[in-house]
């Protein structure tokens, strides 16, 4: 049962402070829902910006359907599946509400069972509705939050009524990532602090014990050191046998810190290793094993700019760019190697297994409509969206499409 008022414990530079969350509405368990993480099970990690809190919910075996006969697409010709056509207007449907005000936040995927689940806002004020949904089955419904064994805990102090330059609540950024790696969750966002831009390293289950790092980096396009603009997206790998967190910023570099250099009350200097694109905002990033050549890359979709496929060796030899140049021109990728892959439109992206990938998009002939599509892997490409020579009757047939045998859905 949640109080009005929680009161958790944060080790601050090797003492415990009292930090008292917002009081929530008897009504309401959220106050915002933002970045979404499952565990290696059954775990929901919720990240509630406004509240400067990240709820986990332990969702009953029960709640999970079984999706083993669903068909994501046909995998033999590269073609993916909507899974559901103008999924906005859906969830406007679902919530009762109309699709212009519906916000869809962040997306991740169940691997046990691939059920896909979405944090959705109602409403642009102030004091959005907040709801989690799932897909099951290609059936979108509301999760029963309250069903579920509930914690949560305290980031720490985040912004209440601070705004950027042009009017973007600060805190909505007090939250921005989580991921979760060996026991821990990792939750990237924004402090109140002069020094802005926080990672906080968390035991899960939660005890109360919040490790704060303040992060620095070079940023080459700014030709400056920069320390409030935080991580916008990442993950954990091994880069030669040692966890890494590769971050991707927003204004857009591209860094990796050691997890062992993040300690509560450090400071750290990640190394900067490549930049994305200056003009742009990165949104999620995915990591996969490729079934053609069986190399570990990592997908950074973007906001304004194409995704971008990373060999996972190149990051791991990537030297740090050099501090005190600049990139020029301005707009141009530089430093570690990457290369675009065909997936401008796409909102949000998570892994279903190592054979496909859901995607929140916008339409390739209709900007207008947004729908839940998925995406084969190793290519992340979708032959469908395309008009080629092979796609007429009596055109060449080079890899022998036309004779794999129809997917019914």
């Amino acid at each position: 049962m949640l109080n009005n008022k929680i009161k958790t414990f944060a080790l601050v530079g090797g003492m415990a402070l009292a930090l008292t969350q917002p009081a929530l509405a008897k009504d309401k368990i959220i106050q915002s829902a933002g970045a979404l993480a499952f565990d290696t099970n059954n775990v929901l990690f919720v990240g509630d910006s406004k509240a400067g809190v990240v709820h986990a919910f332990d969702l009953p075996e029960k709640s999970f359907g079984d999706q083993s006969s669903y068909q994501w697409g046909r995998a033999q010709t590269f073609e993916g599946r909507t899974v559901i056509e103008n999924i906005d207007q859906k969830i406007a449907d679902l919530l009762g509400a109309s699709a212009e005000d519906i916000s869809i936040n962040d997306m991740a995927v169940h691997k046990p069972t691939g059920e896909i689940y979405l944090s959705v806002h109602q409403g642009h004020g102030p004091k959005p509705k907040a709801s989690v949904l799932k897909v099951s089955n290609g059936e979108l419904k509301k999760v029963n939050l309250k069903s579920a064994k509930h914690t949560s805990i305290s980031v720490g102090p985040v912004p209440t009524d601070e705004t950027l330059e042009f009017g973007q609540p600060l805190n909505s950024l007090a939250i921005t990532d989580i991921d979760f790696y060996n026991g821990e969750i990792f939750v990237a966002g924004v402090s109140n602090e002069v020094f802005s831009s926080k990672l906080r390293r968390i035991p899960f289950p939660f005890k109360g014990e919040v490790n704060t790092t303040s992060i620095e980096i070079w940023h080459a396009v700014h030709a400056q050191y920069e320390t409030r603009a935080p991580i916008i997206t990442q993950t954990i790998r091994e880069l030669d046998g040692k966890p890494t967190l590769i971050a991707i910023y927003a204004c857009t570099p591209i860094v990796k810190i050691p997890l062992d250099e993040l300690k509560d009350g450090a400071q750290v200097r990640g190394t900067m290793i490549g930049e994305m694109g200056y003009g742009n905002t990165p949104i999620d990033i995915v990591s996969f094993t490729s079934g053609m050549d069986q190399n570990d890359y990592v997908v950074v979709t973007n906001t304004n700019r194409s995704a971008a496929q990373i060999p996972l060796s190149a990051i791991a030899a990537a030297e740090a760019m050099p501090a005190g140049e600049g990139v020029n021109p301005v707009f141009q990728v530089a430093g570690v190697y990457q290369f675009p892959l065909p997936m401008s439109g796409t909102l949000h992206l998570d892994l279903i297994n190592d054979q496909w990938a859901a995607t929140i998009r916008r339409h390739p002939e209709d900007v207008g409509r947004i729908d839940l599509h998925t995406l084969p892997l190793p290519f992340f490409f979708d032959r469908a969206d395309h008009v080629v020579e092979m796609n007429w009757a009596d055109g060449p047939d080079p890899f022998g499409y036309k004779s794999q045998p129809p997917v019914k859905y």
